[in-house]
């Protein structure tokens, strides 16, 4: 997917989505299986460093990191990686934007070494969280979307985004991370598609429950949203759009200072409604020239 800027006017910004994912388990020193499929262990090598290397090959092949949960029986131990095309490699953090595995990494012994530049060390063991989704099942599901929209099929890519969505709200709450980057993703597939409406009501939706939880992240998400609500053309949905847009701007300056792009945008938002008191409108009110004096925040 093209990484684009917020109010670029090429169209929404599309959330960050997570690497592909593998459950790897080992059983021995020389066997293990990565997604059901026997890694092959050569003479001298450790198991570990076997499944490093497989690893370093999927990122190859995808152009650009891989995750894997590795679930060493041996050591009674799970960790979880990532393995760039390079061959480095390291421990995601928990909290990590974009991280759909269920793994947190914790101190203990290293993982294993691999013969990529710049390693990192990899630290264990770590136990999985049973609260969250199956990482490999979710990111299949990802992958799935992911393809369906390199390959033009906007169409099927919502389906499949909506029922992750579903899913993932349905099991865990509108407000579980996944559940709110399954719905990121699910609006950015509708600005794809060109469904405006439903992509601005689902970025508002992000951008909604993150305000609500105080997510740093919020400011971005209301930006989202109003690149979305940019490009709608029916003015009733413009104007009940765009006061809780400006609810939302207003409660995310409350809490931070807005750096240019984040106040640009608050400021078209209540450019409209401007706009609407004096009669004054232009192109829907939106995307207007904004006085200098409207923009104080």
């Amino acid at each position: 997917m093209p990484e684009l800027t917020a109010l670029d006017p090429s169209g929404l910004p599309a959330p960050v989505l997570p690497p592909p994912h593998f459950d790897v388990f080992v059983f021995g020193e020389h066997e293990a299986h990565l997604d059901g499929e026997r890694v092959g262990v050569a003479d001298g090598q450790s198991v570990h460093e076997a499944i490093l290397d497989l690893l370093q090959q999927h990122a190859r092949d995808c152009r650009g990191p891989v995750r894997a949960t590795v679930f060493d029986r041996p050591d009674a131990r799970t960790v979880c990686i990532e393995v760039a095309p390079d061959g480095s490699s390291r421990i995601p953090g928990p909290d990590e934007e974009g991280s759909w595995s269920a793994a947190p990494s914790a101190e203990g012994e290293s993982y294993g070494s691999h013969r990529g530049p710049a390693p990192v060390s990899h630290r264990g063991p770590a136990p999985v969280s049973h609260r969250d989704p199956a990482p490999a099942a979710v990111a299949e599901r990802v992958q799935h979307i992911r393809e369906a929209v390199d390959g033009g099929d906007t169409e099927h890519a919502g389906l499949l985004a909506a029922a992750l969505r579903e899913r993932l709200t349905g099991d865990h709450g509108a407000g579980h991370p996944q559940a709110l980057e399954a719905r990121a993703m699910e609006a950015y597939v509708a600005h794809l598609a060109g469904d405006h409406p439903l992509a601005t009501s689902l970025a508002i939706g992000v951008a909604r429950i993150r305000c609500g939880l105080g997510d740093a992240r919020a400011a971005d998400d209301v930006l989202r949203a109003t690149a979305a609500w940019e490009r709608l053309l029916d003015e009733r949905a413009v104007s009940a759009h765009g006061r809780e847009l400006l609810h939302l701007w207003t409660h995310v300056a409350g809490k931070r200072r807005l750096d240019h792009a984040h106040a640009e945008a608050m400021c078209l938002v209540r450019q409209h409604f401007i706009a609407l008191d004096t009669g004054a409108r232009g192109h829907g009110g939106r995307g207007t020239a904004v006085p200098r004096d409207t923009c104080a925040l």
